[in-house]
């Protein structure tokens, strides 16, 4: 059957022609009477697309580390009241104070949530996203179905969904190019309004109501970006643009973003002034705030809503903003099941504000900052696990940032200067030493170190060697700390008369090197960003310009030798020239160095990836030649990672490398003849939040990877853990094993050595397996060397220790 038959007998089907129209579907001429855009998309979408996704599988190896501080709508539903953010979805009982949290770990389809409304008729929460994207979230399962429609309309350069309301059986998304219907039990597009009257076509609608039109009967209302829209919802085909009426006279701009039907009148929020439409309609503006209106939520017998700065309370034609005494950001706000009035603020969380009355010159606010505990922000800039598995991260949020520590049993610790006045608005580098001291760097307000025990400790020119930078006061600038074998502490600080630094903790002592020079390289037009130290105390320095401390010039690698205060018995090499054909730098801008568990150093560029093994002597050594990571099998190119930029690089307790780029994480490990790739994630493949991954870390305790992407944080376990010194008993688990017929199995065995030669066998002495692993974990898929699953039965594990460590044993049983 041909498309154009399979086109038309839907529509006769369904229903759907309406009057005489010509219509073009992919090319093809139909001479029909004119079908309204329910029948265009819901054929489309049942025949060449899923509308709605399966329920999303979670993934329980994946978790997500993200803030809800940041409230992008509210909603309520039953005793809770839940909230959209951009790291997720929050609901919060009122009457317990417990919440539960929601991410793409969790099942939902990302972060960064925009719109968020219940369905109590399908008892559904509906959830949409910046990119377009919708879930459906079931709050008593947690079951998530996802819907791509809106997402997918590639003619449109913009998708977002602003705000989602349900009415009876259907559920109305306003997008940034009209109105989306969506039928819930159909899981299908009912229709879309993308033509609104006189308006252009694809404009933006922020919000949308229902309320009697200029003839009394039921209508649709919508704030546009071009004013407001109206059309009768007796209307036969509100896809054509005749049914909509659009006005804007009286009002101040004709930018909406919220409206509301009240007090006999639709109220339109502009982004200047609330208006109110008379019977002529003409707006009248109420003068109730110079700001934008973001929301606007009905009560019994009052309006009240939020502009940029405040909530206010509307009463007939009069109008009052409101002082609030917590953070003034709000987004947007609903009536709660307790009362209360619950806004929605992008910097404070939840706020529960008493009802206000007209009279009311500020608001009595009931509750304030309520949202999960998390990091503050969702960005973040550098990564570290300390040695008793903390991980410390740095966060930023536009011109300000702090510094969080997220402990081993789960709690966050935010360390922002509105907590701690002690601290600085802006940070940017950290590390942590071998003590458990943190040390967190600025760019301008020098450097804070926290001690074991929480206590804060600022350093400046007041009490350090560090120097401003030329030309100004206390303008101290740190690009990069490290810690050496004796404990001391190594800082870089460009700009300055002194481009490092080191700090002896033992006897407090700072002391400040005057300049760099050997060979052909100086200090005086260069100067000190990030530093590496290796297992030999060689500093890898990233080199930057000292005219423009953006551009990279190379990689210093520097001995300091025994005498860390002097000059002159200093080595080094300056790589700064980009290589070619497998040898030098892919490129000369340097991002990262890591050392490897095999002494390898390896170096992250922006066109890719080189490492050198590490002889102890490579400052001095003119021969050491950086060379680029070959595919063990040529067949799959040439150089691992050629061309792509790295963003950062980190060692697992197996030696594997992660590597961190623009287009997800590859983990590559050693192979006969060069490298593998063992491992790849992207947004595509996995429940991380996006491509751009700007950070990694890992656990070598728990064998947890966390990665920092430009929409937030993760962790993935990534099942190699830090090895024990001395053979013992082998801990195997799931124990017993319970195999399905092609299922996938994991089994585990903890307690390796660094190096191990693992077998697994029968009572009677066969082998069934034969493991070569690395780090103190292996995981074995129940199969044998012929990739057939094991039969039930006991069997033995033996694992020899490739350094003369001896050998330890384990057991399991495997049921089928």
């Amino acid at each position: 059957m041909t498309l154009r038959r399979h086109f038309t007998d839907y529509c006769v089907n369904t229903g759907r022609f309406l009057f005489a129209r010509r219509c073009v579907l992919f090319g093809f001429l139909f001479p029909i009477r004119q079908f309204d855009m329910r029948c265009f998309f819901s054929f489309f979408v049942a025949a060449f697309l899923a509308v709605a996704g399966p329920a999303a599988a979670q993934d329980h190896r994946w978790r997500a580390h993200t803030s809800f501080r940041e409230v992008t709508d509210v909603a309520s539903h039953g005793d809770a009241v839940w909230a959209a953010t951009t790291g997720g979805v929050f609901r919060y009982e009122t009457v317990t104070g417990a919440f539960s949290t929601y991410s793409p770990s969790d099942g939902l389809h990302g972060v960064e949530v925009q719109a968020i409304t219940v369905d109590p008729l399908n008892n559904a929460i509906w959830i949409g996203y910046r990119n377009g994207a919708v879930d459906r979230l079931d709050p008593e399962t947690g079951v998530v179905k996802a819907y791509f429609d809106i997402a997918r309309a590639e003619q449109f350069s913009s998708r977002q969904i602003n705000k989602i309301v349900v009415r009876g059986d259907s559920v109305f998304a306003a997008t940034s190019f009209g109105v989306v219907v969506f039928d819930p039990v159909r899981n299908e597009v009912r229709d879309t309004y993308s033509k609104l009257g006189s308006l252009a076509a694809g404009t933006e609608v922020f919000d949308l109501t229902f309320a009697p039109g200029q003839d009394g009967e039921p209508a649709i209302w919508l704030a546009t970006n071009a004013g407001v829209a109206y059309a009768s919802l007796q209307s036969f085909n509100l896809s054509d643009p005749a049914e909509w009426t659009v006005e804007a006279a009286g009002l101040p701009v004709r930018e909406l973003r919220a409206i509301a039907w009240f007090d006999g009148a639709i109220y339109a929020g502009t982004t200047r002034d609330l208006t109110r439409r008379s019977d002529n309609g003409v707006y009248v503006p109420l003068g109730v705030t110079t700001q934008g209106i973001r929301d606007l939520e009905v009560l019994s017998d009052r309006m009240v809503g939020v502009e940029r700065f405040a909530p206010f309370v509307v009463s007939g034609e009069q109008g009052r903003k409101i002082s609030m005494e917590t953070y003034q950001n709000p987004a947007a706000l609903i009536a709660g099941p307790d009362g209360n009035v619950w806004i929605g603020d992008t910097q404070g969380g939840l706020i529960a504000m008493a009802p206000p009355e007209i009279s009311d010159r500020s608001a009595e606010v009931i509750l304030a900052e309520i949202y999960p505990d998390g990091p503050r922000d969702n960005l973040f800039s550098d990564l570290q696990v300390d040695g008793d598995g903390n991980l410390w991260v740095i966060g930023f949020r536009d011109n300000e940032s702090g510094f969080y520590r997220f402990d081993a049993d789960g709690n966050w610790t935010n360390y922002v200067r509105r907590l701690f006045p002690e601290l600085f608005t802006t940070y940017d580098r950290l590390h942590v030493d071998a003590r458990g001291h943190a040390w967190i760097g600025t760019s301008g307000n020098s450097l804070t170190e926290v001690l074991a025990s929480g206590a804060i400790r600022p350093w400046d020119a007041g009490n350090s060697s560090l120097l401003p930078a030329a030309g100004t006061d206390n303008y101290i600038i740190v690009g990069g700390i490290a810690d050496d074998r004796d404990g001391r502490i190594w800082v870089t600080n460009p700009s300055s008369l002194a481009p490092i630094h080191f700090y002896e903790p033992e006897g407090e002592v700072w002391t400040a090197i005057p300049r760099i020079q050997c060979g052909s390289f100086s200090t005086v037009s260069a100067a000190f960003d990030r530093i590496y130290i290796d297992t030999f105390d060689q500093q890898w320095i990233i080199v930057i310009d000292l005219a423009n401390l953006r551009r990279v010039l190379g990689l210093l690698v520097l001995d300091v030798n025994e005498t860390p205060a002097s000059i002159n018995d200093d080595a080094c090499r300056f790589f700064d020239e980009e290589g070619a054909r497998g040898q030098g730098l892919p490129g000369t801008t340097v991002t990262s160095v890591v050392e490897d568990r095999d002494g390898i150093v390896w170096i992250g560029t922006d066109k890719g990836l080189a490492f050198v093994i590490n002889n102890g002597i490579v400052a001095g050594d003119a021969n050491a030649v950086l060379v680029w990571p070959q595919f063990a099998d040529r067949a799959e190119g040439t150089y691992l990672l050629n061309g792509i930029f790295v963003n950062d690089l980190a060692v697992d307790p197996a030696g594997r490398l992660w590597v961190a780029t623009n287009e997800g994480v590859t983990v590559i490990r050693e192979a006969e003849g060069g490298y593998e790739v063992a491992e790849r994630f992207s947004a595509d493949n996995s429940p991380l939040f996006s491509d751009t991954v700007v950070a990694l870390a890992i656990d070598p305790i728990s064998g947890r990877v966390y990665l920092a992407t430009d929409q937030g944080l993760m962790s993935y376990a990534g099942g190699a853990i830090a090895p024990v010194e001395q053979v013992g008993e082998i801990k195997v688990y799931p124990n017993p094993v319970y195999m399905e017929s092609d299922a996938d199995v994991s089994i585990f065995m903890e307690g390796l050595v660094e190096a191990t030669a693992l077998r697994v066998v029968t009572l009677s002495g066969e082998v069934v397996a034969r493991l070569q692993t690395r780090g103190g974990r292996a995981r074995w898929d129940g199969r044998d060397m012929q990739g057939r699953m094991v039969p039930s039965g006991m069997y033995l594990v033996i694992a020899v220790g490739e350094g003369g460590e001896g050998t330890a044993y384990g057991k399991m049983a495997v049921i089928r």
